[in-house]
């Protein structure tokens, strides 16, 4: 149990720092460089279906150990 309430933690801390460098990219990318929204959307969007794949993926193979 312990384990897993770690692994919660550091996904959860993992998934806030990886939100908050995205929107500080996006804002940059938006407002200095003026990339449309959409795109900045949709590449955001696959980002995140990457990162719930990987770090299920590491919560599924951590249990088998």
């Amino acid at each position: 149990m312990k384990r897993f309430l770690e692994l919660a933690m550091m996904s959860v801390l993992a998934l806030a720092s990886a939100a908050f460098v995205a929107y500080a990219m996006a804002h940059i990318a938006h407002y200095s460089l003026g990339v449309a929204r959409a795109a900045l959307r949709e590449q955001a969007l696959v980002c995140a279906g990457i990162l719930v794949g990987l770090v299920t993926i590491e919560f599924l193979a951590s249990k088998q150990r």
